[in-house]
């Protein structure tokens, strides 16, 4: 349909075009290779697609005497517009109705507009005449853009017949958005009375753009201020004399904020620190709310935009993790190296909590609250004693001296090996705990070791020990800020500043990087939740996501952000397998969240580089499998169980008595082959040998810091940084505003879904050990 519809408009224009004399309103610069510069019903309707909002334009004309009155409204949004104009002098009303559509996204499109003055209106020769108008605009590469147009002729009484006739020109931005050279050649049917006009567009400062236009019968010079959503030009155009022949202006509104000439300086952005969703959400009723790469992403852009001067930081609720903890508080010290103030205001906090309020330049806090920073804990429960107290065999088999979580429900204490891998761990997580603080406050390791040994504090004691600077209510402290900055300040919240943000305005694809979160309780099928598990990392949603993003125009790379303990193994090697395919076109960059262990490493070590922060849980290379036997339940309960089979195997599965040692030795061979599976698949991907991979997986979980020096992850960092390493290595301006999609976006909810109630992904099966494992996972307390 689209080939069809592209050779139309050509055969349309092989035989005539461009822009007929029929009365009604003009713009000063009708560049058809840019026409989203003025209104594009009126220039080249092709250019709808390329409006990104929604705009309101109110357009008004003067003359060398005075000024003549508002005579034209506009409407337009991505794909179609409308607009009307009157002219009360002459009894004459004009209207045309325009729509577009792409026939290659962001890179071709076709455009057509449909005009007819008032039929209403007697005694004018103009009255009930209609005409149509089409346009191509094409812009391959984002310096570059093409368009042509044709606009039909009018039948009028007598000799007085409008002619159809051409108009085509290009356009290029050999600097950037900056600077726009513009060429124009406009003809009549059999080139009689041929035009050549050149143009040249210059915003010298965010806010404000320069046009003009010369050509052999006039010279053009306009204005346009920009004020977020609201923006203003003007332009006057003179004959062939270089005689003032008249001017317009117009105002308009639009939805997305563009480039704001006054952007206020000296403002804060209030930041509030709550429980950062890896995904979006929308809630019913309510639109999507931002997920943690985003709202990281901004604090990332803060650091280098001039019209802030600092953020206030609230912390009222608890960190997610221990790794979301670390990357926020390496944004807020980046905004801070960069001159800006950052204050924050602690109502309680732990571990996490207090080590992001750390790198601030005032920390105040609240006169009830208090701080528990005091190291690390983490706790198994061993249930064996009670299983056999019940009558049920945890008949489990592992492969990883390090592989422990089958120990909880196995042993009755724990194992050396989990003693020291869990001690190993903490102790690392502490490290980067304590080198945080003690750089943000100025206090020395051992003095901080103290600190967690006499802890908690309240708020007095925090201040008397150097952790706070103070004491106050969370309405007193924009007052206390504004006393230490040293003048008077506005604050937005976050999603405020957000809502500032200039529209993307660039040509050609729309180069972007897309971050797919992957996050949950790995399984087969779709994403949800599920009682009791709450959210679940469906392979089947998963794989649809990469491969959405991975075709959209102008995809560069794929950040995939994972945050999962794992899960399902066939579905981990779905999702790896997806990576490996994705790889061939573009590069896939993976983003460790809080854990990305077993099955969420399993996804990772197939991409291009892997990051993960200081603080992550990764590794976990490790197989566990087995079943629980109910026999000796059953038969305390009175039930007796018989068993007919048609082979030595066929009830190897089955759940009323323990294995064969047979059939437990082919269970372990089953399992000794999806190891040796894992440690190749992560061998291949890190580009080591068996033998190297072996020796640091058996199951073992490490931090993100020792993940770097034992091979299995690339560099330290978070999402951020991933970013904007994908857009390094992609070509794209790392420095700039990135554009940056999110995958998978949130569908609408229904009625009956609850936040952690299983409807979508199942319940739990008392018969998988996997999944009961999953619920019994140690907990660190902090």
């Amino acid at each position: 349909m689209k080939l069809i519809s592209f050779i139309f408009i050509l055969v349309l224009f092989s035989s005539v075009a461009s822009a007929a004399v029929a009365p009604g309103p003009s713009e000063i610069f009708e560049w058809v290779a840019y026409p989203e510069v003025g209104n594009p019903e009126l220039i080249n309707p092709a250019g709808y697609n390329f409006i990104n909002s929604l705009r309101l334009r109110i357009g008004m004309a003067a003359s060398d005497s005075a000024f003549e009155g508002f005579d034209r409204l506009s409407i337009a949004f991505p794909g179609a517009g409308f607009s009307g104009w009157w002219n009360d002098d002459y009894d004459m009303r004009r209207f045309t109705l325009s729509s577009g559509m792409y026939l290659f996204d962001q890179i071709a499109s076709i455009g057509v507009g449909y005009t007819w003055f008032d039929p209403t209106v007697k005694g004018n020769q103009w009255s009930g005449k209609q005409f149509f108008t089409f346009g191509v605009t094409i812009r391959p590469v984002e310096w570059f853009s093409f368009g042509m147009v044709r606009r039909g002729g009018v039948d009028l009484p007598g000799d007085d017949d409008v002619e159809a006739v051409y108009r085509a020109g290009f356009a290029v931005r050999p600097f950037g958005n900056r600077l726009t050279l513009v060429t124009d050649f406009e003809t009549e049917r059999e080139f009689d009375n041929s035009r050549f006009s050149g143009g040249v567009e210059f915003s010298p400062m965010d806010g404000l753009t320069i046009r003009a236009e010369a050509g052999s019968n006039h010279l053009s010079l306009g204005l346009e201020a920009g004020f977020g959503t609201t923006s203003f030009a003007c332009g006057a155009t003179t004959d062939e004399n270089y005689s003032y022949t008249g001017s317009r202006s117009d105002f308009t509104f639009s939805s997305e904020p563009g480039h704001n000439l006054l952007t206020p300086s000296g403002r804060f952005v209030r930041f509030e620190i709550e429980d950062m969703d890896e995904l979006q959400q929308r809630p019913f009723l309510s639109g999507v709310q931002p997920c943690y790469t985003e709202t990281v992403l901004l604090l990332d852009r803060i650091a280098s935009d001039n019209s802030v001067s600092g953020v206030i930081v609230d912390i009222r609720g608890p960190v997610a993790s221990l790794a979301q903890a670390e990357e926020i508080r390496a944004l807020l010290s980046r905004i801070v190296r960069s001159g800006k103030k950052v204050y924050v205001f602690l109502e309680n906090g732990s571990n996490a909590e207090y080590y992001v309020a750390s790198c601030a330049s005032r920390i105040w806090m609240h006169p009830s609250g208090s701080i528990s920073f005091l190291g690390l804990s983490a706790e198994a429960f061993f249930a064996r004693d009670f299983l056999d107290r019940i009558g049920i065999y945890p008949d489990l088999v592992h492969i990883g001296e390090y592989k422990s979580a089958s120990d909880m429900l196995t042993r009755s204490d724990m194992s050396d090996a989990q003693r020291r891998a869990m001690t190993s761990l903490l102790e690392s997580l502490q490290m980067e705990l304590i080198a945080g603080v003690a750089n943000g406050r100025g206090l020395e390791p051992a003095q901080l070791r103290s600190i967690m040994d006499t802890g908690p504090y309240t708020a007095q004691r925090a201040v008397a020990y150097g952790m706070v600077d103070g004491v106050s209510f969370q309405d007193e402290v924009e007052r206390l800020a504004t006393e230490d900055f040293g003048r008077h300040f506005t604050a937005v919240s976050l999603e405020e500043y957000a809502s500032s943000i200039p529209e993307y305005k660039a040509w050609g694809q729309d180069s972007h990087i897309a971050v797919v979160v992957a996050t949950g309780y790995i399984w087969t099928g779709s994403s949800g939740s599920s009682f009791p598990f709450g959210r679940t990392m469906g392979s089947e949603s998963i794989c649809d996501a990469l491969q959405t993003a991975a075709s959209q125009s102008g995809v560069k790379a794929i950040v995939l952000r994972i945050d999962s303990p794992g899960g399902d193994a066939l579905a981990s090697n779905d999702m790896h397998h997806a990576v490996e395919r994705i790889i061939q076109e573009i590069p896939v960059i993976v983003s460790m969240g809080g854990v990305a262990a077993s099955g969420g490493y399993y996804m990772a070590c197939g991409a291009d580089r892997i990051f993960a922060d200081r603080m992550t849980i990764t590794g976990s290379i490790g197989i566990i499998t087995g079943k629980f036997s109910f026999g000796e339940l059953i038969d305390n309960l009175g039930i007796n169980i018989e068993e007919v089979s048609t082979g030595s195997m066929a009830s190897m599965s089955s759940v009323f008595r323990p294995y064969t040692d047979v059939e437990r030795s082919r269970v372990f061979d089953l399992m000794e082959d999806g190891y040796n599976c894992f440690v190749e698949t992560v061998a291949s991907g890190r580009g080591m040998t068996f033998e190297e991979v072996d020796s640091i997986a058996q199951g073992r979980v490490w931090s993100g810091i020792d993940g770097v020096e034992i091979g299995i992850v690339d560099e330290i960092g978070g999402v951020v940084d991933a970013v904007h390493y994908a857009a390094e290595i992609s070509g794209m301006d790392s420095d700039g505003d990135l554009r940056v999609r999110i995958y998978p976006t949130p569908s609408f909810p229904g009625l009956i879904e609850m936040p952690g109630f299983g409807i979508t992904s199942g319940i739990l099966d008392l018969f998988n050990p996997e999944q009961i494992l999953y619920l019994m996972q140690p907990i660190f307390i902090d």
